[in-house]
């Protein structure tokens, strides 16, 4: 839960970087108008830090920083400053999964089962099998979990890189003889009937990365996804990351909590520059290509960014949104961020901030306010 305290932060900084391409080139004024409006309300909201870009075809045409990526040194939020993209991190595992499928050694049909080296079936439904599919759209009938109620000690934070691997605890929380298992880890659906949100399915997805791949999960991703894009300050793991850049979490105004890691880490623990992770946006506004560099078949975007469910706007673990919008929210304590893009118009925009707060969210001021930034784009 969200606290608010009436902590004024006085002296808040603004670092600005603008960056601007020659075709595209909007009344400079509304956009120091809406500038200002968004700085109003980081202020009003006393949000330590707030960072933001918009994207249009392969370049960074706005970005800017505003507030402090540590209140307490008074260190400038800046194009390095690198923060926790909670479960925009799925974008990656989706990523993943697909490039393991295009290589033909994972079918998304298949009986999770012929994979992994322990049986995973619904005890509700033991008969039915669980697929990649199911995974991909919250169908697996896996919880997510919401809170530490439903699924005691999930959500355990772990100082830095001391989660334990996802062999060691995926099994001890979801089969019925595991040390952490209770009955709410699963739902009462079968496989592919009920969509679900899933910290725990997802994680069981990047498992299965690791067991096809036969490599560690953020080492795949640096090697297939982060590498190839450019993506030189982003990791899951904090030992690959410079300390110094990282944006210090806050759970309430200027009141900062340790760096952490879940256990389920492949699900909401990426960290990164905005500005790296809008290579990975491009990619996918391009058919799967940043650069020169070719990360997914065209045809595969295509097949993650078909919806599967008209109720949700549900994709591969994108989300269709009204205005052909696709995009993921990311949240969790010190962390609250949002990314979206335009497939026809090819413009994006992100959103983070080092406090979660939910004016960065569709249907909310900072939102809406980046979003108007974005549409002189379109």
């Amino acid at each position: 839960m969200e606290r608010f305290l009436p902590i004024f932060l006085i002296g808040f900084a603004v670092l600005v970087f603008l960056q601007c391409s020659s075709p595209f080139e909007p009344e400079v004024k509304e956009f120091a108008d809406t500038e200002n409006e968004i700085l109003r309300e980081v202020n009003a909201n006393q949000i330590p830090s707030l960072a933001a870009w918009v994207v249009k075809d392969d370049s960074l045409v706005w970005q800017k920083y505003y507030g402090y990526a540590e209140v307490a040194s008074r260190r400038a939020a800046d194009r390095n400053t690198i923060y926790g993209l909670a479960s925009i991190s799925k974008l990656v595992i989706v990523t993943a999964t697909m490039q393991l499928r295009e290589q033909g050694l994972l079918n998304l049909d298949a009986d999770i089962n012929a994979y992994l080296p322990f049986a995973v079936r619904n005890p509700n439904y033991p008969e039915q099998k669980i697929t990649p599919y199911h995974l991909l759209t919250h169908t697996s009938g896996l919880a997510w979990p919401e809170n530490e109620f439903e699924v005691p000690e999930y959500y355990t934070h772990y100082p830095l890189d001391s989660a334990p691997p996802l062999r060691e605890w995926l099994p001890e929380f979801i089969l019925p003889e595991g040390a952490h298992y209770v009955s709410t880890v699963w739902k009462n659906s079968r496989p592919g009937e009920r969509e679900g949100y899933s910290n725990i399915g997802t994680a069981l997805l990047a498992y299965l990365v690791e067991v096809v791949s036969k490599t560690d999960y953020n080492e795949y991703c640096k090697q297939h996804i982060f590498a190839p894009l450019e993506m030189f300050n982003a990791s899951y793991v904090y030992a690959d990351l410079d300390r110094s850049n990282l944006a210090t979490l806050y759970d309430y105004p200027n009141h900062p909590i340790g760096f952490y890691r879940y256990r389920d880490y492949p699900a909401g623990d990426l960290k990164s520059t905005i500005a790296n992770f809008s290579h990975l946006v491009m990619a996918y506004m391009h058919g799967g290509q940043y650069k020169n560099a070719r990360i997914l078949q065209e045809s595969t975007v295509q097949d993650i960014l078909k919806m599967r469910n008209p109720a949700s706007g549900i994709c591969l673990l994108w989300d269709y949104t009204v205005g052909d919008w696709y995009g993921h929210a990311g949240g969790k304590p010190g962390v609250a961020a949002y990314v979206e893009f335009q497939r026809d118009s090819k413009v994006a925009l992100m959103i983070a901030s080092n406090y979660r707060h939910g004016s960065v969210y569709p249907g909310n001021k900072i939102h809406a306010l980046v979003r108007r930034i974005a549409k002189r784009y379109e």
